[in-house]
């Protein structure tokens, strides 16, 4: 099969550049390749629990060069939704990772965990029945519900770990509230991609290992896709299906190397 023009690549990360701290080795080629050729791409993620460039730093000892202005990851995002959404300096309740909390608090909200206006829910390996409790009684109290992404679980080692998916799904147990959820399947993190890259929509595609979440957020912003099988096995869904299906990123880079791609061709 001859490949559709490529003129830019917006990629996931885990599952897809690497496995928890581990590189996939066939990413890193093919990353190093497609940033020697010129080709521009840039990551979203999931993972509430890094800042843009504690994520670049992550990459680029990997091997992979990468800069912090082409990582957008949710922790960025639901701040910005807050920002747009709740008063300016409200009370918010945010249950994740230190860069979570700095995201929030970045666009001038108060961090709290009594009589707040918002609930944010991230990855947080501290996570625990207290944090459920407190987060159960500002819902039920009318707070709003935001989390990062509903991701089940994540490539960790030779296995995998609990999401912020698990989280998410506990606390809306325990409230009988849904949260508005803003990562991927949610279109939001690849159109911010797609902004910073300022590339052409019909000829970027969206790079992931999950159909459930990467490709359904790459087609709901109307870019083609690529479904790489390095990461956590996909969950079919009925009536999904991405256009482009690899086992490994090598074999995208050396069919585009074999086919003059990713020369940006008239």
């Amino acid at each position: 099969m001859t490949l559709p023009r490529i003129s830019a690549i917006i990629s996931d990360l885990d599952g897809v550049a690497y496995r928890g701290e581990t590189p996939i080795a066939e990413a890193v080629r093919a990353f190093r390749y497609w940033h020697e050729q010129g080709l521009p791409y840039a990551f979203v993620t999931n993972n509430s629990t890094r800042s843009a460039g504690e994520f670049a730093a992550k990459l680029n000892g990997m091997g992979i060069p990468a800069t912090p202005d082409r990582i957008v990851t949710t922790s960025a995002a639901v701040a910005e939704r807050l920002r747009e959404t709740m008063p300016a300096g409200a009370r918010v309740m945010v249950i994740g990772a230190p860069s979570l909390v700095a995201a929030v608090e970045a666009r001038g909200f108060q961090i709290a965990d009594t009589d707040v206006a918002a609930v944010v829910v991230g990855l947080d390996r501290e996570f625990t029945f207290d944090k459920l409790q407190k987060a159960q009684t500002a819902l039920l109290g009318g707070a709003r519900f935001f989390g990062t992404n509903p991701d089940r679980m994540l490539p960790h080692g030779d296995g995998f770990e609990p999401g912020a998916g698990s989280i998410l799904a506990a606390i809306e147990t325990a409230s009988g509230v849904m949260p508005l959820v803003i990562g991927k399947p949610q279109p939001d993190l690849i159109r911010m991609a797609l902004h910073i890259l300022g590339s052409d929509p019909a000829t970027t595609f969206m790079l992931g290992d999950q159909i459930e979440t990467d490709i359904i957020a790459g087609q709901a912003a109307g870019l083609k896709t690529i479904l790489v099988r390095t990461g956590v096995p996909p969950r079919q869904v009925p009536g999904v299906h991405p256009d482009i299906d690899i086992a490994s990123l090598s074999d995208l880079a050396f069919q585009m190397a074999h086919e003059g791609q990713p020369a940006l061709r008239p």
